[in-house]
């Protein structure tokens, strides 16, 4: 009969290693699906308008962000989320991520 501390003696990678390698693919997952994506690009555009939406669920306008309205070079308009450093008729750049599993694309400008 084998003593209880067999697991830790002979297959501490196991125990430990496997756990940890599921939360950094989970950490990594939820990073590119969640947070932001993989970057496909930048572009460039001129501020056309701000708005306003509340950021929260139902009644509750715990802040509210500042969405903008972008027109790129070729003409088209983009929103994109700036947290109330965006200005009318400044020229910014808005880098693109595509989150893993979903086809719409995200805007984000990263103030420098």
């Amino acid at each position: 009969m084998e003593k209880p501390t067999h697991l830790l003696t002979k297959k501490p990678i196991f125990i430990l290693g496997i756990p940890a390698l599921i939360l950094i693919l989970l950490a990594v997952l939820f990073q590119f699906t969640v947070v932001t994506g993989i970057e496909k690009g930048t572009l460039e555009g001129k501020v056309y308008s701000i708005s306003q939406r509340p950021l929260g669920g139902g009644n509750q306008n715990v802040r509210k962000v500042d969405l903008a309205k972008v027109k790129i070079l070729d003409g088209t308009f983009i929103m994109v989320r700036c947290e109330s450093y965006c200005q009318l008729d400044q020229e910014i750049k808005v880098t693109v991520y595509k989150p893993l599993f979903s086809s719409e694309l995200r805007y984000v400008y990263e103030r420098t």
